[in-house]
């Protein structure tokens, strides 16, 4: 069975395009079958983007090195690089299908000019192929994944995160927010929650 966290996707293919609205900016994405929140942006990652949004109005003309990893279709990469544009994205999943849209998806939304403005999209399974360090890191972690890789992101977030780099994630209560926020503060030594919205929690863990 396919799941949006497989490698290749045997699914038909039946794009869509969705709108999507943050900020007063307007935007639309290429979607298909076989990825996730194929119909609409999900929620929980509608959350997040606002959340980083509003803690980082301050630094939009700054560079720094982010990582949106199980980008999906793309949809974090595109609004990120979109408010900051000065930012270096890195793009991963597993999902091939995903990692087309993205490309198409920063292309199509003026997120990016070209092949060569500071993004990259890069398949990897967690971090399997990913070796660099940032300054921050965004994850809407895949739920039906399992509790095993997603703390392992969580552990591989922190060992790829830069001094005082952040890790910002989205997780249900109901899917697991105490064990997620418990598993956070091991790792990283602290666990802020930054707003709690309809069941969705949006956790920030700073490497110190």
């Amino acid at each position: 069975m396919n799941h949006y966290f497989s490698e290749k996707q045997e699914v038909k293919s039946d794009r869509k395009i969705i709108k999507y609205k943050i900020e007063n900016k307007n935007f639309e994405f290429v979607t298909d079958n076989g990825v996730f929140s194929k119909t609409k942006v999900d929620f929980g990652t509608d959350v997040m983007l606002k959340v980083f949004l509003r803690e980082n109005s301050d630094k939009k003309s700054q560079k720094f090195d982010i990582l949106d990893i199980g980008c999906g279709y793309g949809v974090v990469s595109v609004v990120i690089k979109s408010f900051f544009e000065n930012a270096r994205i890195v793009s991963s999943d597993v999902n091939e299908r995903a990692l087309e849209l993205t490309r198409e998806n920063l292309l199509k939304n003026g997120a990016v000019k070209d092949e060569n403005d500071n993004f990259e999209v890069r398949k990897s399974f967690a971090f399997d192929y990913i070796s660099k360090k940032f300054d921050v890191i965004l994850s809407n972690p895949p739920i039906r994944a399992g509790k095993q890789t997603i703390f392992q992101i969580y552990e591989q977030s922190f060992e790829h995160l830069n001094e005082n780099g952040e890790f910002y994630c989205v997780i249900q209560t109901k899917h697991g927010a105490k064990s997620t926020q418990k598993k956070l503060e091991e790792v990283f030594g602290n666990c802020e929650t930054l707003e709690i919205n309809a069941g969705y929690r949006i956790f920030r863990s700073v490497k110190k």
